[in-house]
């Protein structure tokens, strides 16, 4: 069965269609591996990306595979 990036929302929470579309996007693109490049394009380019005890700022630390295996 394929992976479905439809969003769920508590009743009575209303997210904006736009909002919605683009996270659904967002971590679709994040488990695609050769989507770098989109990926990196869902942040500006001086964004701060922290994930558990890791950081980098910028755009070349927003690709998900180099963030992983990059040591920091």
């Amino acid at each position: 069965m394929a992976h479905s990036y439809k969003s769920e929302y508590p009743a009575g929470v209303q997210v904006d269609d736009g909002i919605k579309a683009f996270f659904e996007e967002f971590y679709k693109t994040s488990d695609t591996p050769d989507a770098h490049e989109k990926y990196a394009d869902s942040f500006t380019g001086d964004a701060a990306l922290v994930m558990a005890s890791k950081k980098v700022v910028g755009r070349e630390g927003t690709d998900p595979y180099h963030f992983y295996n990059c040591g920091i």
